[in-house]
């Protein structure tokens, strides 16, 4: 099996164990939780330079995340909650369950959530060797 088909089959092993752990009542976050579930570097005769990190966020109620980008194009599989994106020079749009967003390459946003709270499956594809996000105070994270 090639990267880009490992990579594929982690994402949607993992959608599909995500989505049949929250199926039944959906009960909201009660902390900010980060995961990375994998970070697996594609092909360089593919796309030298990056490598593909899936993230499982959960956000609880009424919160708004520190505003960041990251060096990578961002794409979110909303699985529950109410969760609103705001990417600069874009007008928001509603992570609805069951749905995909997308944030471009280098764009500063952030998601607020309401009052269920929210939990999002990200795939990001990465540049290697960068810190996964960069806050908008100047700060760095891996997560």
């Amino acid at each position: 099996m090639n990267v880009s088909n490992l990579s594929l089959s982690i994402v949607f092993l993992t959608a599909g164990l995500i989505g049949c752990a929250s199926a039944g009542k959906y009960e909201p976050p009660t902390e900010m939780n980060l995961e990375n579930l994998a970070k697996i570097a594609l092909s360089e005769e593919f796309t030298p330079g990056r490598e593909i990190v899936v993230s499982y966020v959960e956000i609880p109620p009424n919160t708004e995340m520190d505003r960041h980008w990251h060096p990578g194009e961002e794409f979110h599989y909303y699985l529950e909650g109410d969760i609103e994106i705001r990417i600069d020079g874009e007008p928001p749009f509603d992570g609805i369950p069951g749905t995909v967003g997308h944030v471009p390459f280098k764009k500063m946003h952030t998601a607020v959530t309401g009052p269920k709270g929210g939990r999002v499956l990200v795939f990001r594809v990465h540049t290697s060797g960068k810190p996964v996000r960069f806050l908008e105070d100047g700060g760095q994270s891996d997560r």
